[in-house]
Protein backbone atom coordinates (compact mmCIF):
# COMPACT_ATOMS: atom_id res chain seq x y z
CA UNK A 1 0.00 0.00 0.00
CA UNK A 2 1.45 3.34 -1.01
CA UNK A 3 1.01 6.73 0.69
CA UNK A 4 -1.79 7.81 -1.65
CA UNK A 5 -3.77 4.63 -0.99
CA UNK A 6 -3.17 4.98 2.73
CA UNK A 7 -4.49 8.55 2.68
CA UNK A 8 -7.56 7.50 0.70
CA UNK A 9 -8.33 4.64 3.10
CA UNK A 10 -7.88 6.97 6.07
CA UNK A 11 -10.31 9.45 4.49
CA UNK A 12 -12.82 6.67 3.83
CA UNK A 13 -12.42 5.44 7.40
CA UNK A 14 -13.23 8.88 8.81
CA UNK A 15 -16.20 9.31 6.47
CA UNK A 16 -17.65 5.82 6.71
CA UNK A 17 -16.91 4.48 10.20
CA UNK A 18 -20.07 5.71 11.97
CA UNK A 19 -22.39 4.55 9.20
CA UNK A 20 -20.67 1.20 8.93
CA UNK A 21 -20.93 0.73 12.71
CA UNK A 22 -24.65 1.52 12.58
CA UNK A 23 -25.13 -1.01 9.79
CA UNK A 24 -23.10 -3.66 11.61
CA UNK A 25 -24.94 -3.04 14.92
CA UNK A 26 -28.27 -3.55 13.15
CA UNK A 27 -27.08 -6.88 11.78
CA UNK A 28 -25.16 -8.30 14.75
CA UNK A 29 -26.39 -8.93 18.30
CA UNK A 30 -23.53 -7.20 20.14
CA UNK A 31 -21.61 -3.97 19.75
CA UNK A 32 -18.27 -5.76 20.18
CA UNK A 33 -19.10 -8.01 17.22
CA UNK A 34 -20.16 -5.00 15.16
CA UNK A 35 -16.87 -3.26 15.94
CA UNK A 36 -14.97 -6.42 15.05
CA UNK A 37 -16.80 -6.60 11.70
CA UNK A 38 -15.95 -2.99 10.82
CA UNK A 39 -12.32 -3.46 11.86
CA UNK A 40 -12.09 -6.62 9.78
CA UNK A 41 -13.55 -4.73 6.81
CA UNK A 42 -10.86 -2.06 7.02
CA UNK A 43 -8.19 -4.72 7.50
CA UNK A 44 -9.34 -6.27 4.22
CA UNK A 45 -9.38 -2.80 2.65
CA UNK A 46 -5.75 -2.30 3.65
CA UNK A 47 -4.81 -5.69 2.21
CA UNK A 48 -6.64 -4.96 -1.03
CA UNK A 49 -5.85 -1.25 -1.20
CA UNK A 50 -5.38 -1.26 -4.96
CA UNK A 51 -8.77 -2.86 -5.61
CA UNK A 52 -10.47 -0.42 -3.24
CA UNK A 53 -8.76 2.70 -4.58
CA UNK A 54 -9.33 1.70 -8.23
CA UNK A 55 -12.97 0.91 -7.63
CA UNK A 56 -15.45 3.26 -9.32
CA UNK A 57 -17.35 3.32 -5.99
CA UNK A 58 -14.96 2.88 -3.02
CA UNK A 59 -17.71 3.52 -0.46
CA UNK A 60 -19.87 0.82 -2.04
CA UNK A 61 -16.85 -1.50 -2.08
CA UNK A 62 -16.47 -1.02 1.68
CA UNK A 63 -20.17 -1.56 2.40
CA UNK A 64 -20.21 -4.71 0.29
CA UNK A 65 -17.10 -5.99 2.06
CA UNK A 66 -18.74 -5.23 5.44
CA UNK A 67 -21.84 -7.15 4.34
CA UNK A 68 -19.73 -10.19 3.48
CA UNK A 69 -17.76 -9.86 6.70
CA UNK A 70 -20.99 -9.82 8.73
CA UNK A 71 -22.22 -12.90 6.86
CA UNK A 72 -18.94 -14.68 7.62
CA UNK A 73 -19.19 -13.80 11.33
CA UNK A 74 -22.77 -15.06 11.50
CA UNK A 75 -21.89 -18.24 9.60
CA UNK A 76 -18.89 -18.90 11.82
CA UNK A 77 -20.85 -18.35 15.05
CA UNK A 78 -23.69 -20.57 13.84
CA UNK A 79 -21.21 -23.26 12.83
CA UNK A 80 -19.63 -23.16 16.28
CA UNK A 81 -23.01 -23.21 17.98
CA UNK A 82 -24.08 -26.25 15.96
CA UNK A 83 -20.77 -28.00 16.54
CA UNK A 84 -21.00 -27.48 20.29
CA UNK A 85 -24.67 -28.49 20.34
CA UNK A 86 -23.85 -31.63 18.36
CA UNK A 87 -21.05 -32.51 20.74
CA UNK A 88 -23.19 -31.85 23.80
CA UNK A 89 -26.04 -33.92 22.37
CA UNK A 90 -23.69 -36.84 21.73
CA UNK A 91 -22.33 -36.58 25.26
CA UNK A 92 -25.85 -36.32 26.70
CA UNK A 93 -26.82 -39.58 25.03
CA UNK A 94 -23.94 -41.33 26.74
CA UNK A 95 -24.53 -39.81 30.17
CA UNK A 96 -27.38 -40.78 32.44
CA UNK A 97 -28.60 -37.76 34.35
CA UNK A 98 -31.82 -36.50 35.93
CA UNK A 99 -34.39 -34.27 34.28
CA UNK A 100 -33.01 -31.29 36.22
CA UNK A 101 -30.92 -28.84 34.24
CA UNK A 102 -27.25 -29.36 34.95
CA UNK A 103 -24.61 -26.74 34.25
CA UNK A 104 -22.40 -27.57 31.29
CA UNK A 105 -19.31 -27.60 33.50
CA UNK A 106 -20.86 -30.24 35.78
CA UNK A 107 -22.29 -32.30 32.96
CA UNK A 108 -19.06 -32.31 30.98
CA UNK A 109 -16.59 -32.25 33.82
CA UNK A 110 -14.06 -34.39 31.96
CA UNK A 111 -13.58 -31.76 29.25
CA UNK A 112 -15.01 -28.59 30.82
CA UNK A 113 -11.58 -27.45 32.00
CA UNK A 114 -10.02 -27.77 28.56
CA UNK A 115 -9.27 -24.51 26.77
CA UNK A 116 -10.99 -25.79 23.60
CA UNK A 117 -14.29 -26.31 25.44
CA UNK A 118 -14.03 -22.92 27.15
CA UNK A 119 -13.41 -21.10 23.85
CA UNK A 120 -16.37 -22.68 22.10
CA UNK A 121 -18.61 -22.22 25.12
CA UNK A 122 -17.70 -18.54 25.38
CA UNK A 123 -18.52 -17.97 21.71
CA UNK A 124 -21.54 -20.23 21.25
CA UNK A 125 -23.24 -20.02 24.65
CA UNK A 126 -22.08 -16.72 26.12
CA UNK A 127 -21.89 -14.91 22.75
CA UNK A 128 -18.47 -13.37 23.25
CA UNK A 129 -16.59 -11.93 20.29
CA UNK A 130 -13.03 -12.78 19.25
CA UNK A 131 -12.00 -9.39 20.59
CA UNK A 132 -13.45 -10.04 24.05
CA UNK A 133 -11.93 -13.51 24.28
CA UNK A 134 -8.55 -12.22 23.07
CA UNK A 135 -8.54 -9.49 25.71
CA UNK A 136 -9.38 -11.97 28.46
CA UNK A 137 -6.48 -14.17 27.41
CA UNK A 138 -4.08 -11.33 26.66
CA UNK A 139 -3.51 -12.44 23.07
CA UNK A 140 -4.09 -10.94 19.64
CA UNK A 141 -7.38 -11.37 17.81
CA UNK A 142 -5.60 -13.43 15.14
CA UNK A 143 -4.22 -15.78 17.79
CA UNK A 144 -7.69 -16.09 19.32
CA UNK A 145 -9.24 -16.90 15.93
CA UNK A 146 -6.61 -19.58 15.38
CA UNK A 147 -7.32 -21.11 18.81
CA UNK A 148 -11.04 -21.20 18.01
CA UNK A 149 -10.27 -22.86 14.69
CA UNK A 150 -8.17 -25.49 16.47
CA UNK A 151 -10.88 -26.01 19.09
CA UNK A 152 -13.45 -26.65 16.37
CA UNK A 153 -11.09 -29.13 14.74
CA UNK A 154 -10.48 -30.83 18.12
CA UNK A 155 -14.21 -31.35 18.68
CA UNK A 156 -14.83 -32.51 15.10
CA UNK A 157 -12.11 -35.13 15.46
CA UNK A 158 -13.33 -36.29 18.85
Amino acid sequence: MNAEQSAQIEMLYLQMFDGMMAYARSSLPEEALAEEAVQETFRIACQKAEALCNSPNPKGWLVKTLKFTIQNIKRSRESMRLLLAEYLAAQAQQAAFSEDKIRLEVLYGNIADQEEFQLLKEMAVEGKSHLEMARIRGISISACKKRVQRAKKFFREN
